[in-house]
């Protein structure tokens, strides 16, 4: 009798609430392993955000944990019948040591925090401790109540008690608001199964961590970007103040590290991603497995459709800081002045109004309107792709892009930033550029449109590229190869 092995697929912001490369890459998962049992854990914003993908029939179940949008976070996240929610309110008012089980364990995560506490198992275990404390108790109370806020003031002032900068009352209000919030994670219900399968190693990870300590799953990671890296981009953008941004790397340093720690098999997208989990994250070199993400090569590929009679560039990104959107604008513009009637074109969502803003004001200053273009969201990239002759990457931080091997595959010459894993795929078949170097961007444009035969030949070979290594099917081998082998069942279901 064939076991079928269930995998719970944890997500952070991503699938199946949102579109991109992190969003593609589990919909093929769990789309193309029909043999195995997905549940889908997603860790959202808040709970009122709709589904972009439809979930196939082996996706049995789909847990909602909503971080954000909620006054009690048993709301969405537990459904929990009225009188069970007030039983566990009872239940901590009236428990004379509930509050004091409660900050001896934020006291262990506060150190950590802040680097005074480093044995992971300690930590694993307050986490652990934890869950099953809000089995019983409110989690809204126990935060909130002013015990827990006396002394976790005080510690962390204690924390800085040498040092010649003392939190204010807003750094500390914002460090227990994040972690209230944060660590609704720890509080989403678990389902038992062989395998979790967390998609970065971020709060998406915890529950993976939870569910090693109650069942003994086997842990599988797998980084895309790498979180610390992009979360240290994000929070040095912020205008949160110095010692709130100290305590909110340091959770976030804490949780990539419980991460690497604690998972059974890391499987970064691409092995440029292993300098920083042995680096950071002090991992073992045999504990890494790369497995590099794959396409549909019958979707990808090259095809007739109606387009300008123009030389055209396209990319396809969403519209943020990370994808440096203005480094195509300036390239354009160089562009411009060597092949007059050249066009740019990006498809992808203003994801950040305020970036977007910033970009349609340098389109004008440059005075590119005719020759750059906004074109929005596609629902077909493999059509936007073929629009152009030459596809460009300028994000200054990226893991192994989907888009890179989407556009290889429909014989588009590639020129991109030298990020993450690009290199591993497009050297020898297409350009790398120093991120934000937008001349060197335009020269190889520019060089490209006016050796039309070195474009035509990297064009083809970009296609062959990918097809040696760089298909869904390599992709989904590799990873049912690694459900099999944590594990270990033998017959037969994942072949």
């Amino acid at each position: 009798m064939s076991y079928k092995a269930r995998v719970v697929m944890t997500t952070e912001g991503t699938y199946p609430y949102s579109t991109g490369g992190v969003s593609t890459w589990a919909h093929i998962l769990v789309h193309e392993i029909k043999d195995i049992e997905f549940h889908i854990l997603a860790i959202m914003m808040n709970p009122f955000v709709s589904a972009k993908f439809d979930l196939p029939s082996n996706v049995t179940k789909l847990i909602n944990v909503p971080l954000w949008g909620t006054e009690e976070p048993t709301e969405y996240l537990l459904n929990l019948p009225f009188h069970k929610v007030f039983w566990k309110k009872i239940n901590t008012k009236s428990d004379p040591v509930a509050i004091s089980k409660f900050i001896e364990y934020l006291e262990t995560i506060t150190l950590a925090i802040y680097g005074k506490e480093n044995n992971l198992d300690k930590v694993c275990e307050t986490l652990y401790n934890f869950h099953n404390f809000f089995l019983k108790h409110d989690y809204s109370m126990a935060f909130k109540s002013e015990e827990t806020w006396n002394y976790f003031y005080n510690l962390i002032l204690d924390i800085h008690r040498y040092e010649k900068e003392v939190p204010s009352i807003y750094d500390v209000v914002e460090a227990l608001r994040w972690l209230y919030r944060f660590f609704i994670t720890l509080i989403s219900p678990l389902p038992q199964a062989d395998i979790y399968h967390s998609s970065a190693a971020a709060l998406c990870g915890l529950p993976c961590i939870l569910a090693k300590e109650k069942f003994g799953s086997k842990f599988l990671l797998t980084e895309h970007g790498i979180y610390v890296r992009e979360q240290y981009l994000f929070v040095s953008r912020e205008k949160y103040p110095v010692l709130s941004k100290r305590f909110i790397m340091g959770l976030i340093k804490l949780i990539s590290r419980l991460n690497y720690y604690f998972a059974d098999q890391i499987s970064p997208v691409c092995a440029y991603n292993k300098r920083w989990e042995i680096t950071f994250g002090k991992v073992k070199e045999e504990k890494i497995k790369v497995i590099y993400n794959g396409i549909d090569v019958e979707r990808f590929k090259k095809l007739d459709v109606p387009r300008m009679d123009r030389p055209t560039v396209v990319t396809i990104a969403r519209i943020d800081p990370l994808k440096d959107i203005e480094t195509f604008i300036r390239a354009c513009d160089l562009v411009r002045k060597k092949i007059p009637n050249v066009l740019c074109k990006v498809f992808g969502p203003p994801v950040d109004e305020k970036y977007f803003g910033r970009c349609q004001k340098l389109v004008r200053k440059l005075n590119l309107e005719g020759n750059f273009i906004f074109a929005g969201k596609t629902s077909s990239p493999e059509r936007a792709i073929n629009e152009g002759d030459i596809f460009v990457l300028t994000s200054i931080s990226e893991a192994f892009p989907f888009a890179v091997l989407e556009a290889m595959a429909c014989e588009k010459a590639v020129v991109s930033s030298d990020v993450g894993g690009v290199r591993e795929v497009l050297e020898g078949y297409g350009f790398l550029v120093k991120p934000r170097d937008y001349r060197a961007f335009a020269e190889k444009i520019v060089y490209l449109f006016e050796n039309p035969s070195i474009l035509a030949e990297l064009s083809v070979a970009s296609r062959q590229r990918v097809l040696n290594g760089f298909r869904i099917e390599d992709m989904t081998t590799n990873y049912k190869e690694s459900y099999l082998s944590l594990t270990r069942k033998e017959d037969g279901v994942l072949s």
